[in-house]
């Protein structure tokens, strides 16, 4: 389907070897029999181009606005939504049946372009048990001014997050202070920003408690012999950006501090027009 699709594409014959080219694993020259290569920058956008056309297939019908910025919404009467990020994908419905009629829909539309749903990772869920999607736990609450929506970082996305601390940390056992910094910030930089549009406060701050635990368990390994008030008073200062904070960790010669994710300010996302 995919190469019948771009067969008309500048770049045609580089897109079918991509598909084509085999994989190794243990030294070994495996063939590709199916599916895009796994985490190639093709991927995502071969999965858009499978993808094309499911919105009409399951009944989503937009209408044009006519709003000073133009641009088309999707039209009322249908009361169907589709959220699509690759080759994840998230369809909206109003009523259960509704929702469970969109594997009808969809078979025959996958079938067509040699793809199937995952049985695992496919499930028909109301908003109040909520769902998780591309690293966020998306769920409506019951509160005093009503049911509220809250978009939050994924227990599986804050998991993925200490996994990778705690192997850099088994990485850089016994490194000096400079070198676990400069490899550290761009990993809480990366994971606060990504979090940083949704209801992350708390999350923030327990990362911030999980770093600190680790952060002390390496530095009494890197001084065994040193009491405790003297490591206090040789790694850890205040903030170089002002702030009463006395715990940020510090690199003795060079000055450079450990990023906090709590550092990082929340901003709501905004949509696209």
């Amino acid at each position: 389907w995919i190469v019948e699709q771009t067969s008309m594409f500048p770049g045609n014959t580089l897109i079918k070897r991509w598909l084509k080219m085999g994989y190794i694993e243990q030294d070994m020259l495996r063939t590709t029999t199916e599916g895009t290569p796994q985490g190639g920058i093709v991927s995502p956008l071969l999965a858009n181009i499978a993808l094309c056309g499911m919105e009409e297939e399951i009944g989503i019908v937009y209408k044009k606005t006519y709003k000073p910025n133009g641009g088309y919404a999707i039209d009322p009467k249908c009361k169907i939504g589709r959220v699509l990020y690759a080759d994840d994908f998230v369809i909206v419905t109003e009523t259960k049946e509704k929702a469970e009629s969109m594997y009808e829909k969809l078979t025959p539309y996958l079938q067509k372009r040699g793809i199937t749903l995952s049985k695992e990772k496919t499930r028909v869920t109301h908003i109040e048990n909520g769902f998780d999607f591309l690293g966020f736990s998306l769920r409506q609450y019951k509160t005093e001014q009503g049911n509220k929506l809250l978009i939050k970082p994924s227990r599986d996305s804050i998991k993925k997050a200490k996994n990778k601390i705690k192997d850099t940390f088994a990485v850089m056992r016994g490194r000096p202070i400079k070198e676990l910094i400069r490899v550290l910030n761009p990993i809480i930089r990366g994971y606060g920003q990504y979090w940083k549009h949704v209801v992350s406060k708390k999350t923030f701050g327990y990362m911030d408690n999980y770093l600190f635990l680790k952060i002390t368990k390496h530095l009494k390994r890197l001084h065994p012999k040193k009491a405790w008030k003297w490591i206090i008073k040789r790694y850890f200062k205040k903030p170089n950006h002002g702030g009463n904070d006395k715990w940020t960790l510090t690199c003795p010669l060079t000055n450079i501090q450990l990023l906090k994710m709590s550092w990082i300010k929340i901003e709501r996302h905004v949509m696209v027009a």
